[in-house]
């Protein structure tokens, strides 16, 4: 099982507080709640994660104002929109596990795990309307919907092995990018920052959205990664028939294509059918120009990072560039699914 405690590795010292206080926060909500509810929530909000998406908010928030107090209801909405993803998630990719955990519909059933996923959804909206600045909550509630529209694309796209480049970026904007991106914006808004900024940082969480997401691709097909470190075996992602960036790419490659077509239509691969699969797309160097796209969405980020007033947000932003950067070369960057 994996430990609980919250630090995504990200050396800043405002950064570290404030996510203690926000883990005291979320604690404290999910004590006001009720049964299966509080059992749930519990297991699923407060079990683990990165807090990477509140880390952003509180980085971009940073100012000579900065007021953890006032931050704070805004930064548990990010985490809490999150959350009630991951838990959509599970239902749709049956998932056994999360963050080491059963998963609330394998635990209980797939209504009571929607029931609490859209209970969660609410509760992060109300907690935005705490503040009285127009635009915040039309701001979530836009990427909440990227969030379901990236659901249903995802499903629409299953095992279909001629989608190109063009829709696989549709779809992780929509349903990892988008998410980076409004708690970017939403810190720049909270913390009174120009509007040139808020564009620098809406488009920092956008490349560092598709750069997790890129990463996640790069992770399930890797086989010196267990479980236990990243959540999930490998190739998870296209035993689903979810199809990845390196896929796409291989897809190219026409005997590749001949090569494993039979094997993927198959309604399950077994760990042998995966590691012949793995093997081949090795072969096709798709691996190589996928990481290149990662790095060069990562370039993107910190290029956009230097734009941004405030040397402690301008340092902060490209921590998190490093971090991430660092992460995919060691080989054990967590999955933006956690």
């Amino acid at each position: 099982m994996m430990d609980n405690k919250k630090s995504n590795d990200i050396s800043i010292n405002f950064l570290q507080s404030g996510l203690d206080r926000l883990e005291r926060y979320l604690e404290d909500y999910s004590e006001t709640l009720e049964g299966i509810l509080k059992e749930t929530v519990k297991n699923t909000l407060i079990a683990g994660g990165k807090r990477i998406r509140p880390s952003l908010f509180l980085i971009c928030a940073k100012n000579e104002n900065y007021d953890i107090d006032y931050l704070l209801p805004a930064a548990a909405s990010i985490e809490i929109v999150h959350t009630a993803s991951l838990i959509h998630d599970d239902i749709i990719d049956k998932s056994i596990l999360r963050r080491g955990r059963r998963t609330i519909h394998n635990t209980y059933n797939k209504d009571t795990a929607k029931f609490v996923g859209d209970y969660l959804f609410t509760q992060s909206f109300s907690l935005l309307n705490s503040y009285s600045i127009a635009g915040i909550v039309e701001e979530m509630s836009k990427a909440a919907q990227l969030l379901v529209k990236g659901e249903f694309d995802q499903l629409k796209t299953k095992k279909d092995f001629y989608q190109n480049e063009k829709i696989y970026f549709e779809k992780i904007f929509e349903k990892t990018s988008s998410l980076f991106k409004v708690s970017c914006a939403l810190g720049g808004i909270l913390s009174g920052s120009s509007q040139t900024d808020i564009k620098n940082m809406e488009k920092f969480g956008e490349y560092i959205g598709i750069s997790f997401q890129i990463n996640d691709d790069l992770i399930d097909i890797d086989i010196n990664n267990s479980p236990d470190g990243v959540g999930k075996p490998v190739g998870n992602d296209i035993k689903q028939g979810d199809i990845t960036l390196p896929f796409i790419y291989a897809f190219n490659d026409i005997s590749f294509r001949s090569r494993i077509k039979s094997l993927m239509r198959k309604d399950s691969l077994s760990d042998t059918d995966m590691q012949s699969i793995l093997k081949l797309l090795t072969d096709t160097g798709a691996i190589a120009k996928t990481r290149e796209k990662f790095y060069s969405y990562l370039g993107m980020a910190r290029e956009v990072a230097s734009l941004i007033d405030g040397s402690e947000r301008k340092e902060g932003l490209i921590k998190v560039c490093d971090y991430i950067m660092q992460g995919l070369e060691k080989g054990h960057l967590q999955s933006p699914k956690s």
